[in-house]
């Protein structure tokens, strides 16, 4: 035990020094324990001043000749009047809550005719400094006592949460997981050392940094656990892929006083056999429910039904419908519905890639395994499966046969009998979708539905731009929604909805502004086939008319094959060989 004698501002730089002794628990009565309990985050005990304190001097001024009155803070006040209660004597009470306030009290008891003061060692100083007498009201043999029983106990209280705290953090610093502790913009208030490598900084600095500033993507995470954690809803596991690491977000029910709101879990992908592949095609947003798949028609609501019967099973799925009909939404809705939903949900566009790209992809090679590796728990779905060749088709069937752990399903723009009369689809492929087939139909199937499809659209655009728009006219919708024939679907009524909106300046879209609408949209197309004819050259044979056409778009997609025969709508394989002559390799 170090014992120093000081009061009140005098005790700080003692308490706060850095001599090398690092108290366990400080010690102290008053208003000097009150200072520096506001300025020292270790335990501070208060030596009390107990009944039998006041009572004491008070027994030694009560038949004094001298008027008595006591200044001090609230502690030693509110025992002084109920022992002076009991003892029927009347003592003019002064309490301060700042030692700058007793100056002032004191003169205002002199004032009032009081020649002895009663009060703690800054009271007893500054009347003997003003020519009055004082007497310090003592703390006695019991109060000490006291007050060191106090100090064991919170010794113990404390010395236990440090080992616990050491403890912690051996567990927490050794561990591969790494953890952070965040406020609700993403400053970390905590990293272990396994998560300052793999954000990529020295544990000392990494504290106070935001993880937006760390990576850009963090934000919509932040954001998506900001809105569900308020929501109650259950946060689902993120992969950031470019930092190599699974991410699980917390929010814990009990935070108390620890300065944090969430909590994140960072798990290392291991690099090393894992397909490069694979970062392109996962679904790593908030993958769609069933809710979202809009429309109260009988048709679009049996298929739902059906999907939401297949997505409790384990079959590979086919998902048929014309483009813009959200076969892509559909797919996600089952994987959410089905016991895979914790595990990766991969799209993979198949008109975007050669059938070198898929097998490597799908089944893996020497290096890596592929997505549909007996280890690969999630589900894959392929897109334009009508994409794909007869021999790539025949090597899912084997795969699909000998036993899968993933869940398969596939998509494509034609019903399954015109991909058989086509041959785009091989018999026995299309076999193990007999009983477990689902065709979107398209809008002009179910007009009724665009209604409800709207009103997701409108609060969509809504949110997005900040837009206070509550609905369409009833004669917009009639005549100009429900009277067209959609070929482009939900994507196309989508498009023109947001053509119509931008025009719009009131709560409703009217005629005019639908009308206004139509009219941008028109201009934007024809904006945008001038463009791209422009500087067409026709002149020449059909190939090197074909030649120059692939030449100028694939300059315009960055030299993206991909991308290229998206835009074009042609499969990876076929630009490869049409390019071949062009580009002569």
């Amino acid at each position: 035990m170090n014992i120093e004698v000081a009061d009140l501002q005098n005790a700080l730089p003692i308490v706060m020094s850095t001599k090398g002794d690092r108290y366990d628990v400080i010690l102290s009565r008053g208003g000097t324990s009150t200072l520096i309990r506001s300025h020292v985050s270790t335990p501070v005990v208060d030596i009390p001043v107990s009944g039998y304190d006041i009572l004491r001097v008070l027994t030694l001024v009560k038949h004094s000749n001298s008027r008595v009155a006591i200044i001090g803070f609230p502690n030693i006040c509110r025992g002084v009047a109920e022992v002076s209660s009991l003892l029927d004597f009347d003592i003019p009470i002064y309490s301060v809550e700042h030692a700058g306030e007793v100056r002032n009290a004191l003169e205002q008891a002199f004032g009032h005719g009081a020649q002895i003061v009663l009060g703690d060692v800054v009271t007893v100083n500054t009347a003997e400094e003003m020519g009055y007498n004082g007497i310090l009201i003592t703390s006695g043999r019991e109060s000490i006592l006291e007050a060191l029983a106090e100090v064991r106990r919170m010794y113990d209280v404390v010395n236990k949460a440090q080992e616990n705290e050491r403890l912690y953090e051996l567990i927490l610093g050794n561990h591969r997981t790494g953890v952070l502790a965040i406020d609700d913009q993403g400053e970390i208030q905590y990293a272990n050392a396994a998560a300052s490598a793999l954000l990529g900084y020295d544990q000392s600095v990494i504290r106070g940094m935001k993880l937006s500033g760390i990576d850009p993507a963090w934000n919509k995470y932040i954001d998506d656990l900001n809105r569900m954690g308020a929501s109650g809803e259950p946060v689902p596991s993120k992969r950031l892929q470019r930092r190599g690491m699974h991410i699980e977000m917390v929010a814990p029910a009990e935070q108390g006083e620890l300065g944090f709101r969430y909590l994140v879990y960072m798990y290392p992908i291991e690099q090393s056999g894992v397909n490069p592949a694979l970062a392109s095609y996962e679904v790593t947003e908030r993958i769609a429910a069933f809710t979202q798949v809009m429309g109260s028609s009988s048709v679009i609501r049996k298929v739902v039904s059906r999907a939401q019967e297949l997505a409790t099973g384990d079959s590979p799925v086919w998902i048929g419908g014309e483009a813009g009909t959200g076969k892509a939404l559909l797919a996600q809705a089952i994987h959410s519905a089905s016991s895979r939903r914790n595990e990766p949900l991969y799209m993979i566009p198949c008109h975007q890639l050669n059938d070198q790209e898929l097998d490597a992809l799908l089944f893996g090679n020497a290096s890596y395994p592929g997505l549909l590796d007996k280890d690969f728990a999630g589900t894959v779905c392929l897109t334009h499966i009508e994409e794909t060749s007869q021999e790539l088709q025949g090597k899912l069937l084997a795969a699909i046969r000998s036993g899968l752990q993933a869940r398969f399903i596939v998509t494509a723009l034609l019903p399954i009998k015109q991909l058989l009369k086509k041959e785009l689809l091989s018999p026995d492929l299309a076999d193990i979708f007999n009983e477990t087939s689902l065709y979107l139909p398209p809008l002009r199937e179910r007009l009724e539905d665009i209604d409800d499809i709207a009103r997701v659209l409108i609060a969509n655009y809504n949110s997005r731009f900040g837009r206070q728009i509550v609905g369409i006219r009833r004669d917009v919708l009639e005549d100009q929604l429900m009277n067209k024939l959609w070929p482009g679907n939900i994507q196309q009524l989508k498009l023109v909805l947001e053509h119509m909106l931008s025009a719009t300046v009131g709560h409703y879209i009217g005629m005019e502004e639908a009308e206004k609408g139509w009219l941008q949209l028109k201009e934007t197309l024809r904006t945008e086939a001038a463009r791209h004819t422009a500087t067409l050259n026709l002149s020449g044979t059909w190939e090197e008319i074909e030649q120059r056409i692939l030449l100028a778009i694939l300059q315009k997609e960055g030299m993206n094959q991909s991308r290229t025969a998206q835009r074009l709508g042609i499969n990876r394989s076929t630009l490869w060989r049409k390019l071949k002559n062009v580009l002569h390799y």
